[in-house]
């Protein structure tokens, strides 16, 4: 198998995050929408910051239709690389954010709409089935069909969405994928992040 890029998104515990980083895990999300079970809190985000400000460009923030003022604030505290836009966010947000703070960009959209839509200023497209109406952002563990996957434009994309370490590897030659973003496929519940889980999901795909 090629080389996959792996994103751990949801991390809150600082224990895990840094066992990740060890194994070589490329990135790391953090999520900063209230709503969430993995939430990540300014207390929380301070300690992270404390630890592991000399890692800065292997975490990713992730928010949901934010203002400027809040992505300025969570950057103030602690100064991530990536930017991750996961609602519905247009092109002129997406062009100030650019503007405003310079970061990579990553943009989530349903495969459907990423075969017609394209935004510019974003460095890479999350792809994700969409959350129902009564769902939160996100993939909400939910697989979609890897095998209608279609990229005419040749953008830069990860894939999203109920991957684990039965499917993973499917989904992988499915869509072509080369960089993965696993979230509950590695949890014991929403929010709590299994190590074994994360060890077995890297060696099967490092």
């Amino acid at each position: 198998m090629k080389n996959i890029q792996i994103k751990i998104c949801g991390q809150t515990n600082p224990a895990i995050i840094n066992h990740c980083l060890n194994l070589g895990i490329e990135k790391q999300g953090l999520i900063f929408y209230e709503q969430s079970p993995r939430f990540v809190d300014n207390d929380t985000l301070g300690i992270i910051n404390n630890y592991f400000k000399n890692f800065k460009h292997q975490f990713v923030g992730v928010f949901v239709n934010p203002s400027i003022n809040e992505i300025e604030s969570k950057l103030k505290q602690f100064d991530f690389d990536t930017i991750q836009l996961h609602g519905n966010e247009d092109q002129d947000l997406i062009n100030t954010i650019k503007k405003k703070f310079n970061k990579s960009i990553y943009k989530s959209i349903t495969p459907e709409k990423f075969i017609g839509e394209y935004f510019q200023n974003v460095d890479l497209f999350l792809i994700e089935s969409a959350p129902s109406k009564e769902e939160m952002p996100g993939g909400n563990n939910k697989t979609w069909d890897w095998s209608s996957f279609n990229n005419p434009n040749n953008l830069p994309f990860l894939i999203s969405g109920g991957l684990n370490i039965t499917n993973i590897k499917k989904a992988i030659d499915l869509t072509g994928a080369s960089f993965v973003d696993i979230n509950s496929g590695v949890e014991d519940k929403p929010g709590i992040k299994n190590i074994s889980l994360i060890e077995d999901l890297v060696l099967s795909l490092k």
